[in-house]
């Protein structure tokens, strides 16, 4: 049994262009044909991290969705199953965003929160639009005290908040990015943003946003760090996880993954918190991608993020479109679900809060990448295979620690968006399955221990 719980996937972003198997050679000289490869290994009994969910952002670009996207979007049995949506905290304390967050607690899902900066006031050394820059240590309990205003009025009004953040990627000084003929800066092409050193972040969570937030009820645990990317997680994470006060104040451990690669963060698996990933979109193209090129890139970061990294949430960046059309799960061109959409309801739409992931064999072939989840409750079980390849690809299972009957395939393709398909038997504890070229299949079913 191969356990995946820590072993990286960066390669898995890779084309492959089908399975290759080794040839050898008997001592007559003759080529014998290729063997097959080995079963995947699927076992129930050995389990991973729980799953708290998946989403997006409606933040600049979905404050109040129809109800027909909002049923796309969060509905676990016609949509994608998007079960966390995650909203900005403006500096004045509200959201622009309550038309969508209703829309979405009304399907089902959980709401959270972020802020991208303080008043530009209770700040220093921004730059002229008043990007970047870092909070003056005068105004900490002020603005601590305006995003625990902030979770106690969504209460109000029917949204209890899973978690507030402490600040959107707090290492990364997002400044004016374009200038007019005269030097000055143009102030709507950079974002807001606010910097803390890890220090500065420890004191914040420990001695600020955590003891208002504690007074709240319902009671809202911090989220933190929420940095830019895997490759500077670790430097602000560790002194918040060393340090007892921060701890007791936080809920899940965050980041983003746009840069680096995941694995696991042992110090948060001690603490026995949960690691979500809150932001990431596909960056690898300039050209807007609404089919299955995007989707299989996109595959590639969940996969990554949840077999290499044990992540409990996965969230991609925006819902709707604002200026990157590939960073948004709706295409600017058509208002349609993207195909990378479809793509993340393999997993959102059937792998729901609750769920653990089990063991599987990541990747038993070239081309073919594995991941499997099961809900102890009830016994429901989902396997999600991506297949990269350019043609059709047998993959045969083993399951241990559970006796499956069959397992019904959901397809999404360059023709297909989370397609129904013929339920296939699995038979002593075997089966094998068809992959179409270029796709994601979820297989879901039902196990008995």
């Amino acid at each position: 049994m191969t356990s995946l719980g820590n072993i990286s996937r960066a390669a898995f972003g890779v084309l492959a262009l089908g399975a290759v198997a080794s040839a050898g050679c008997f001592d007559s000289g003759m080529r014998v044909p290729p063997q097959p490869p080995e079963p995947a290994e699927l076992d129930l009994s050995v389990t991973y991290q729980r799953i708290d969910g998946f989403g997006a952002s409606s933040a600049w670009t979905a404050n109040n969705i129809s109800d027909a996207l909002a049923d796309q979007f969060f509905s676990p049995d016609t949509g994608i199953g998007l079960s966390l949506l995650r909203i900005q905290i403006k500096p004045t304390g509200t959201t622009a965003e309550m038309g969508t967050a209703m829309k979405a607690v009304a399907r089902g899902a959980k709401v959270w929160a972020a802020p991208w900066t303080p008043p530009v006031d209770w700040k220093q050394d921004t730059d002229a639009c008043g990007y970047a820059g870092t909070l003056q240590d005068a105004h900490r309990q002020d603005w601590a005290d305006r995003l625990a205003s902030f979770a106690a009025s969504m209460a109000a009004q029917g949204i209890p908040l899973v978690a507030i953040s402490a600040q959107n990627e707090p290492n990364y000084p997002a400044r004016a990015k374009q200038f007019n003929a005269d030097g000055t800066p143009i102030c709507s092409s950079g974002w807001d943003s606010c910097l803390y050193s890890p220090d500065q972040m420890v004191t914040f969570v420990r001695d600020f946003l955590g003891p208002a937030l504690a007074v709240q009820n319902p009671y809202v645990p911090v989220m933190a760090p929420e940095t830019q990317g895997w490759d500077q997680f670790k430097r602000w994470a560790d002194p918040l996880m060393a340090d007892s006060g921060a701890v007791s104040r936080m809920g899940p451990i965050a980041t983003h993954h746009y840069a680096g690669s995941p694995s696991v963060y042992q110090a948060a698996v001690t603490a026995g918190k949960a690691i979500w990933e809150t932001e990431i979109s596909d960056t690898k193209v300039s050209t807007p991608d609404p089919g299955i090129d995007s989707g299989l890139r996109v595959a590639a970061l969940i996969h990554d993020d949840l077999v290499s990294g044990n992540v409990s949430a996965w969230h991609y960046w925006w819902l709707m479109p604002g200026s990157d059309d590939n960073g948004a799960l709706v295409m600017k061109s058509t208002q349609m679900l993207a195909t990378r959409a479809w793509v993340l309801g393999n997993w959102s739409r059937f792998v729901r809060p609750g769920f653990v992931r089990v063991s599987l064999t990541a990747q038993p072939q070239n081309s073919i990448y594995l991941s499997a989840f099961k809900n102890p409750d009830d016994g429901r079980v989902v396997v999600v295979a991506v297949n990269q390849g350019y043609g059709n690809t047998t993959q045969d299972f083993t399951v241990a620690g559970g006796t499956i009957a069959e397992l019904t395939p959901w397809v999404t393709s360059a023709s297909q968006k989370l397609a129904q398909q013929a339920p296939v038997a699995v038979a002593d504890g075997a089966v094998s399955v068809t992959l179409p070229p270029r796709s994601v299949t979820s297989f879901v079913g039902t196990f008995m221990p």
